[in-house]
């Protein structure tokens, strides 16, 4: 009989907006929770610290050997995503050259990004973590894309939404987050948290105005506005996604 696992279920949660609908309930199971930002997330995926959530789709690539997807649950969109922003000086074509700042929360869109710029408009710039007042453009994601969105970025005029330029070039869904588990992590972890995400996704339109009374104000949005977010994305996984997420994993390794 195989010994029975000594991890522990720690859940590593995104802190955007976005990921609401997935969260009612999760509390509640009793499992250690860290908050962070998908960049750092995959860290902690890495060193063993975090062993479910939702994962940057780029993460998920590199630590499959260690991770599994748990059920169909993810982030998708099938055009704009609103959050992923490209903030820009001059049109995106004239970026040639010129210094990419990428926020330091992101794995996959920095990625993206890149990839767009490169194999899309066939075009040789500088990409770099962190804003400089040189940048040429700047990528944003999650919640300050969201202010910044609203508030607009000084000096920066041109606005490039990476799901709606990815779905443009592909014409398939972007994947950004898929939600995974440590193959280590017993059965019955799994059907708990399983159950607790499927019974979220299917309340969370009910739970609107109780998300705009925490979230709104922080984001200048109104119950309205967040319903019309939220229901950009596609949080359950189906075969057109996965093969969006096939399509940016084979030009991953195109990249190198």
């Amino acid at each position: 009989m195989p010994s029975k696992s000594t991890t522990r279920t720690t859940l590593a949660l995104i802190p955007y907006l976005n990921c609401e609908p997935f969260y009612d309930g999760l509390d509640r199971l009793g499992f250690d929770v860290v908050h962070e930002v998908p960049r750092e997330l995959g860290r902690l995926a890495d060193s063993g610290v975090a062993t479910c959530g939702p994962m940057a789709v780029a993460d998920t690539f590199r630590l499959r050997d260690r991770f599994e997807p748990l059920g169909d649950f993810g982030i998708s969109c099938e055009g704009p995503a609103h959050s992923v922003l490209l903030f820009a000086r001059r049109e995106i074509g004239n970026l040639g050259g010129g210094r990419i700042g990428l926020t330091e929360e992101s794995s996959t869109s920095a990625r993206l990004v890149r990839m767009l710029l490169e194999q899309r408009y066939g075009l040789s710039a500088n990409f770099e973590r962190g804003e400089s007042s040189h940048d040429a453009a700047r990528l944003l994601i999650g919640d300050r894309a969201l202010r910044a969105a609203g508030e607009g970025l000084e000096d920066f005029p041109f606005v490039y939404d990476l799901g709606e330029e990815w779905f443009g070039w592909q014409a398939l869904p972007f994947v950004f987050a898929r939600w995974v588990v440590s193959r280590e992590i017993p059965e019955e972890d799994r059907v708990r948290i399983r159950e607790t995400i499927e019974a979220s996704l299917d309340t969370w339109e009910d739970r609107v105005g109780e998300i705009t009374a925490r979230r709104g104000d922080d984001l200048d949005l109104d119950e309205k506005g967040i319903h019309r977010y939220l229901s950009t994305f596609r949080y359950r996984l189906g075969p057109v996604e996965a093969l969006g997420e096939q399509a940016f994993e084979a030009r991953l390794n195109e990249m190198g």
